[in-house]
């Protein structure tokens, strides 16, 4: 299994704009009327990556750490 270190900026790029279209696109959760101006077209690959790294490393903490 690939660590959380081993993610790329794109990588992590890549999975948080995925991350905000899946959110304003499906809208799963029905969280897109807490953000009527969240537009996918908006969001920068830095923003994007902080928002992919820090989703997949919260995914990752709780599904693998076994934390005391």
């Amino acid at each position: 299994m690939a660590d959380i270190d081993d993610l790329t900026d794109e990588q992590a790029a890549a999975f948080g704009h995925a991350f905000v279209r899946w959110l304003t696109d499906e809208d799963p959760a029905g969280v897109a009327t807490f953000f009527p101006t969240l537009n996918p077209h908006t969001v920068t690959d830095v923003t994007a990556a902080d928002l992919g790294r820090g989703v997949l490393e919260d995914v990752v903490a709780e599904q693998f750490l076994k934390l005391r």
